[in-house]
């Protein structure tokens, strides 16, 4: 089966984490992408894990952002660098960049230079704080959209200091907007005709995705927004982290009238029916109620035994697991979500994958990342229609780099 994005031609101008995601996720769903790389390569390429032959600088970070994907080297301070750029976003339907703000449109591969040339292309901005806004004229990363955001006010203990995510939590979550917004962009260009220049911003995002917070404030005036969430949720309550005798945790969550009552159930514990039976009661004074639960879960032996124990009363819980145990998961192989790639020089690896599942298509990761500028020859003559001669001459005058004809590999998935 195909990918449900196959056939899609995507022209990637992107570095880093979020824009590379994101091209990532079309490449997996089928989407021929192919990215532009500078001679010293894309910065995740220097990251701590290398992954096969050092020559070909392939860290684990780069693979897995850079599956499934072509790599051009063009050099696009040349003119005839901006001019090959030009000739492939003509070729995509839809163009991704993630440059400090002003910079595409200095390259002379702005919206209004690609839009008339083809009113059908869909661009996708992403960036910190977007390309209009006071903010716009800012430069950032994920920790700066985090701060801005007010996620990480919300994160980590009360009275301690606020806490990054953990993760590159704003670049990855602004990918999937911008895959979630192109496919917008594309029903609205089925529908009318007309491209679209997407604007996605780290800030915004993350700000769209605090889940009570805002809409409680806006209603109240700012009085009803809380603190930072801890492991003891400040609205949904109860619901949070606990601590079992041999150190083990588990998250739960009974915030509703029904699954507290089997909550209460579990612990056999009737007074606390009495005193905290309604919402309203939880949320006024939580702190009580969650000692209490603490306490109690600290007398079981594992968290496993106690997620047995509140599955068993119909509740939801879950040990908390760490990354290297969803490496090999059952589930998450079943399912796709992870799925083997052979990297040369290092074997099989089960890689993340898309995480949708389509009936009737395929999601499916593509060939492995490859060295800098690894498919410049085969995009130039199969993308563009160079012959070998001219594209000799484009690596001759420095206006590309990579693989020569005679090195090109094939394939696009």
């Amino acid at each position: 089966m195909a990918g449900p994005y196959a056939g899609l031609r995507v022209f990637d101008l992107s570095h880093v984490i979020a824009g590379p995601f994101c091209t990532r996720l079309l490449a997996d769903l089928g989407a021929d992408v192919v990215r532009v790389e500078q001679p010293s390569g894309d910065l995740m390429r220097a990251l701590p894990v290398p992954v096969g032959d050092p020559a070909d600088r392939i860290s684990s970070a780069y693979a897995q952002y850079n599956g499934g994907k072509r790599s051009i080297g063009l050099d696009l301070k040349d003119p005839r660098g901006i001019d090959l750029a030009l000739r492939l976003a003509d070729w995509a339907d839809v163009v991704v960049e993630n440059f400090a703000p002003g910079v595409l449109v200095r390259l002379g591969l702005g919206w209004d230079v690609l839009h008339a040339r083809d009113p059908r292309t869909v661009l996708c901005s992403l960036s910190t704080f977007g390309t209009e806004g006071p903010y716009a004229h800012l430069s950032g990363f994920g920790l700066v959209a985090e701060a801005y955001s007010g996620l990480m006010s919300l994160t980590g203990e009360e009275g301690g200091p606020p806490m990054h995510f953990g993760t590159a939590l704003a670049d990855v979550n602004s990918a999937v907007h911008a895959l979630a917004a192109i496919g917008a962009a594309l029903y609205r260009r089925d529908a009318t005709g007309d491209g679209t220049h997407v604007d996605v911003s780290a800030f915004d995002s993350l700000f769209a995705m605090i889940d009570q917070q805002p809409a409680a404030g806006a209603f109240t005036g700012g009085e009803a927004v809380r603190g930072k969430y801890g492991n003891r949720h400040t609205t949904s309550v109860p619901s949070g982290v606990a601590t079992c005798a041999d150190g083990s945790h588990l998250a739960y969550g009974m915030a509703g009238d029904v699954f507290f009552a089997r909550l209460v159930t579990a612990m056999d514990a009737p007074d606390l029916r009495e005193r905290y039976g309604t919402v309203a009661a939880r949320v006024a004074d939580p702190g009580p109620l969650y000692d209490r639960i603490e306490a109690w879960a600290a007398t079981w032996p594992t968290a496993d035994a106690l997620v047995e124990h509140l599955v068993g009363h119909g509740l939801s819980a879950a040990r908390v697991r760490g990354v290297r145990e969803n490496l090999t998961d059952p589930h998450l192989i079943a399912r796709g979500t992870l799925q083997p790639v052979d990297y040369p020089g290092h074997g099989e690896v089960l890689v993340p994958t898309a995480p949708f599942r389509f009936s009737g298509a395929e999601v499916r990761p593509g060939k492995p990342a490859g060295p800098v500028a690894a498919d410049t020859a085969e995009v130039l003559s199969d993308v563009l229609g160079l012959d070998d001669a001219e594209v000799a001459e484009l690596h001759e005058a420095g206006v590309v780099h990579g693989a020569r004809p005679d090195h090109a590999r094939g394939g696009t998935r």
